[in-house]
């Protein structure tokens, strides 16, 4: 009986000594491992939020990870040491995810608040004419003060009379302060037709440009002759026969023009991207 006592306070005090000295070589504290299990949920976001991206790798991705555990000066092992201690102890896991949670939390409501303002502006409307307009001729609006940004617009287009022709566009370009520099969108082929078409487009600008002109039913410039090799002679571009723009009683609204929020990575990268002629 003693005996059996003995061996068994003998096993309790070897457990405690193991419990004991595991605890001391735990290379994280239950608030510096807090820490870190919030980082490692902040790049789990932003990884899932560029899945599937261009350039998103997975030995990038291990990459963000071995950065924590630099940060926090332990290897992949002492994270897995970690974990499994305090995974282990249900109750105390549980009060630290609540703290992990709750700031994560906290961040979002940041970030948003952040966000709210940074798109303050992506429900102001620039376009400058708010009734609709009438197009019986080539109409021209130019929007003044603009500044560096992706900008969106649309507009609704619809006439009296159809017809098969698309000798008419919606032609759009960017210029500079002394008019030396152009920046052109993509031009937006008419339709004349009775029933109601949209068309849109997206251009970002930087600060070289500051005005944006919009005509709508401009003239499709002739396309340039081609060289037959076979005939060697010339041919003669298509054109269209012209339009009497006030038989078609055309008209336009739900005139938009946005500049909505974009990041900074993304600016970057069409800023890159700009043409120039």
């Amino acid at each position: 009986m003693i005996r059996s006592v003995l061996t068994g306070g003998i096993i309790i005090c070897v457990w405690c000594m193991v419990l004991g000295c595991h605890r001391e070589k735990l290379p994280l504290d239950k608030e510096e491992f807090t820490a870190l299990l919030i980082d490692m949920h902040r790049i789990d976001g932003t990884l899932a939020a560029n899945r599937g991206m261009v350039g998103s790798h997975e030995l990038k991705n291990y990459a963000y990870y071995n950065h924590v555990f630099q940060k926090y000066g332990i290897t992949r092992a002492d994270f897995d040491s970690c974990m499994y201690y305090y995974s282990a102890r249900n109750t105390e896991f549980v009060k630290m995810y609540e703290v992990i949670i709750d700031s994560l939390n906290r961040q979002m409501t940041s970030i948003d608040k952040v966000l709210s303002e940074l798109k303050i502006n992506d429900s102001v409307n620039y376009f400058p004419v708010v009734d609709t307009l009438r197009l019986d001729s080539v109409y021209t609006v130019v929007i003044d003060s603009i500044i560096p940004g992706q900008y969106k617009f649309q507009t609704t287009l619809k006439f009296d009379s159809a017809a098969s022709v698309r000798n008419r566009r919606i032609h759009s370009f960017f210029l500079s302060e002394d008019e030396k520099d152009t920046l052109h969108v993509r031009d937006l082929i008419v339709q004349f037709d009775t029933v109601p078409r949209k068309y849109n487009w997206s251009q970002y600008t930087d600060s070289v440009y500051t005005r944006l002109v919009i005509s709508y039913l401009d003239i499709v410039p002739p396309r340039q002759p081609v060289s037959s090799a076979l005939k060697r002679r010339q041919l003669k571009p298509q054109t269209d026969k012209p339009v009497d723009l006030k038989k078609f009683g055309g008209q336009s609204w739900d005139n938009q023009l946005f500049r909505p929020y974009i990041s900074q990575r993304t600016e970057k990268r069409l800023q890159q991207g700009l043409p120039r002629r």
